[in-house]
């Protein structure tokens, strides 16, 4: 299956439909929600890490703004404090 761009404000609307669906009882609806629930999320996810990515690269090299999104992005990433290093690793 293909993969299609959607806008923000269709995903959001699609997102609340599922949540109106919810108290419905259908199982074959609650799986759907379910599934359009999970996927998302993990778009949602994608999305932030992408942006807190994008604002650690726009940053200037060696600057406290840089290492606040190079860690911010480290948080979202999930990445244990115990795999990283204190500075940037040039």
């Amino acid at each position: 299956m293909a993969n299609i761009l959607l806008s923000e404000e269709c995903v959001s609307d699609i997102y609340r439909l599922m949540i109106l669906l919810d108290g419905i009882g259908d199982p074959y609806i609650s799986e759907l929600r379910e599934k359009i629930q999970k996927q998302i999320e993990t778009k949602i996810d994608a999305r932030k890490r992408r942006e807190t990515f994008t604002k650690y690269k726009k940053s200037i090299p060696g600057s406290d703004e840089r290492e606040c999104a190079r860690n911010d992005y480290l948080d979202v990433t999930e990445i244990k404090k115990d795999w990283r290093s204190s500075t940037e690793v040039k």
